[in-house]
């Protein structure tokens, strides 16, 4: 279905499949996890995969995207786990969802989007895990998200550009 734009098996296997393995232990096995843009499914469906007593909701705008991901879920007989077809333009459009245990996404803008007044992001045990680029966490660090405190970044296996951005419940 053309979902990704990498090509090289190495590239692949690094950044959709060593990069969920390498963070999974900063999760535990309960609580909901939720994913923006989820697109081709990474990296939350290799962390419900390793982490099976998480909620999966899988937040995605595009109906392609969200039929390959329902496909995969079925495919991969993961219970807990869905597909929320929608466009999120701000915090409120995830209310429903929110707070939310865990929260992931990668390859979108995160500042504007998780803009919004009232709604607490994240449990108070929770993390929110940015898959982003070292110039995006720097930035990310100097402008926080409201209601959520920059912990610090890991490095990602992927890329030496590419890192975690780790996100702890802002109590102030």
């Amino acid at each position: 279905m053309n979902l990704t734009g990498l090509k090289d098996e190495e590239t692949i296997i690094r950044r959709h499949f060593l990069e969920p393995i390498a963070v999974a232990h900063l999760l535990h096995d309960e609580g909901t996890l939720v994913d923006l843009g989820s697109g081709n499914g990474f990296p939350a469906v290799p962390l419900k995969v390793l982490r099976p007593g998480l909620d999966l909701v899988l937040v995605e705008a595009s109906e392609k995207k969200s039929a390959f991901l329902w496909a995969v879920l079925r495919e991969l007989g993961l219970k807990g786990a869905r597909v929320e077809t929608r466009r999120v333009r701000s915090l409120e459009d995830l209310a429903d969802l929110l707070p939310c245990r865990y929260l992931t996404l990668r390859a979108i803008r995160s500042g504007d989007l998780l803009k919004g007044q009232g709604i607490p992001i994240l449990r108070p045990d929770g993390k929110a895990l940015f898959f982003v680029t070292l110039e995006q966490a720097d930035r990310l660090a100097r402008h926080p998200i409201p209601g959520l405190r920059f912990s610090g970044t890991r490095p990602l296996p992927s890329d030496p550009r590419s890192v975690l951005a780790i996100f702890d419940p802002d109590a102030g």
